[in-house]
């Protein structure tokens, strides 16, 4: 608040007498002249408050278990003559709140892990997509927020690949965030994709989406009917 002085200076216009003698003698002149009251200066200004800093922006990674790869573990659908895999989509559904997290969220990384990549000339293309979702997933409503196609070479098989997301995804404040890695029917072409998972326990389960064997909607590996504990390796990294 800025503070405004006020000064009221009184100053008394000076009053001179004289009185002269009679009798002509020089007598000397009495005067007096009253001094104006001194003005007070006033005092120092009161400094305002230095503004308060907005909090550092924070980065963290989501994550709902450990990112160890255990080999031939992951269950997805495929050609059993062949071993191509089908179209598959795999999920994980993190809730801002249960990491900390209670502003709005931009998610600038997804980490996937690849148990197998078999692709024809030795690449395969992949598609990580992030949403928020209106109610409970699976059966609320998706929102794409972010997007990105990667390609997944054969010597990425059984490594953590990064996914940068051009341009990052936002979810407002209290969301719940979605991330699919979606995979191309690879039977026809002769492409193998098995994302990275392991039998570590898991705070929040693992989907799969296979329209192949029957699965049009996301479903749980338990709800497939898989009793293997199946547990995708998929974080999200981001700002909040």
């Amino acid at each position: 608040m800025r503070l405004r002085w006020f000064v009221l200076a009184l100053a008394a216009s000076g009053c001179a007498t004289a009185s002269v003698s009679g009798d002509g003698d020089d007598d000397p002149i009495d005067a007096r002249i009253d001094g104006v009251a001194p003005i007070d200066a006033p005092p120092m200004p009161i400094d305002a408050p230095l503004p308060i800093d907005a909090p550092p922006i924070q980065t963290i990674t989501l994550s709902q278990g450990p990112t160890t790869i255990t080999p031939l573990n992951t269950i997805a659908c495929s050609n059993q003559t062949t071993g191509y895999t089908a179209e598959n989509s795999f999920y994980r559904a993190f809730r801002l709140a249960d990491h900390g997290v209670n502003t709005a969220f931009t998610a600038t990384r997804v980490d996937v892990g690849v148990e197998t990549a078999t692709g024809v000339g030795g690449s395969q293309t992949i598609q990580v997509r992030v949403y928020t979702v209106a109610g409970a997933f699976p059966a609320g409503v998706l929102t794409q927020i972010a997007g990105q196609s990667v390609t997944v070479t054969d010597a990425q098989s059984n490594t953590l690949v990064p996914v940068n997301l051009s341009p990052p995804g936002v979810a407002p404040a209290g969301s719940t965030i979605v991330v699919e890695v979606f995979t191309p029917d690879g039977r026809t072409v002769g492409n193998t994709f098995y994302p990275g998972s392991n039998t570590a326990a898991e705070t929040q389960p693992s989907y799969i989406r296979a329209p192949a064997c029957n699965f049009t909607m996301p479903v749980t590996y338990a709800q497939a009917g898989i009793t293997a504990p199946v547990r995708l390796v998929m974080t999200v990294t981001g700002t909040y």
